[in-house]
């Protein structure tokens, strides 16, 4: 077979990567370039365009081996063309073939066209929550009366508070706010890792063509969100922190960036709740329209 080169993904790898995923159905966090960007480092991210497919390669914790996620091509005799290629190239590097980040679709697409060749594992601390950019803009209904509580306490306590995009300006005050955020956590790990992860995006703030908010009170950035396009109907959140001695102020920003996501984009994708019981409370709390699954499609080797 001839040699499969992985390239480690790169500033400018971003426009032949996002020609795949911007076009893509899947709506998974872990292909906003800018996370593939931001966690490259951690996870030794890299890439590679086989039979017209594209195939994101990394080192998952754990693991003394690659791992690959779901790969991402129109035609299922590209597809299937890459799958046998992946096969061999395990099989010669000896070790399993692992595909992640394997929603419904994708599982079925991978039945299809590989019977019985795959057992899947899950893992609910994986999975995305998603929402609908309107709802999350208005929290409107019954179910999420207790934002606007929260919302509307906020706007008593500091009828002064202002919204503002992120630019180089402000950026170094919204560094700031994310690493006080996470000095304070009780329940999160890999903090060190995070920080890194949100400066390295932060310093390609504009290739990255990242969106972000933050608000103002009083003068002082307490709050605020940082994103980018997943597909051409998804958006993701992959940062957002805040003070929590400003009581509201997730919510405030949570409703004011979603506000200022461009109208193209009909879902939020805020990302995993990484097993942590916090993280997922206050992400059920916000009725998120879907909550993806991201399995783990491991070939039998009997297959």
């Amino acid at each position: 077979m001839e040699s499969i080169v992985f390239k480690p993904v790169s500033l400018e790898d971003k426009e032949i990567i996002q020609s795949f995923t911007l076009k893509g159905s899947s709506q998974i966090c872990d292909l906003a370039f800018a996370n593939l960007y931001g966690w490259s480092e951690r996870y030794g991210t890299s890439w590679a365009i086989l039979h017209d497919t594209l195939v994101i390669s990394f080192q998952p914790l754990g693991r003394s081996h690659p791992a690959f996620l779901m790969p991402i091509c129109d035609s299922p005799q590209s597809f299937t063309q890459c799958l046998e290629a992946l096969k061999i190239l395990a099989n010669e590097g000896g070790y399993p073939l692992v595909l992640m980040g394997v929603g419904p679709m994708c599982r079925q697409k991978l039945d299809e066209l590989a019977p019985n060749a795959f057992h899947y594992i899950s893992d609910e601390g994986s999975r995305d929550y998603i929402y609908l950019r309107e709802k999350m803009s208005t929290l409107s209904g019954k179910s999420l009366q207790s934002k606007r509580n929260h919302i509307n306490k906020f706007e008593r306590l500091y009828p002064d508070y202002s919204y503002e995009p992120i630019t180089r300006d402000n950026l170094e005050e919204c560094l700031a706010i994310a690493e006080a955020w996470l000095e304070q956590s009780d329940d999160h790990g890999g903090e060190q890792e995070e920080k890194r992860m949100i400066r390295r995006i932060t310093q390609a703030f504009e290739p990255l063509g990242l969106l972000g908010g933050a608000i103002r009170v009083n003068g002082r950035i307490i709050a605020f969100s940082l994103g980018s396009p997943i597909n051409e109907n998804t958006f993701g959140v992959h940062v957002e922190k805040a003070l929590v001695e400003y009581e509201g102020a997730f919510a405030m920003i949570n409703r004011e960036f979603a506000r200022h996501i461009p109208e193209q984009y009909t879902y939020i994708n805020r990302e995993e709740d990484l097993g942590l019981e916090g993280l997922r409370k206050s992400k059920l709390s916000y009725k998120p329209e879907i909550i993806f699954p991201k399995d783990v499609a491991l070939l039998r080797y009997d297959s």
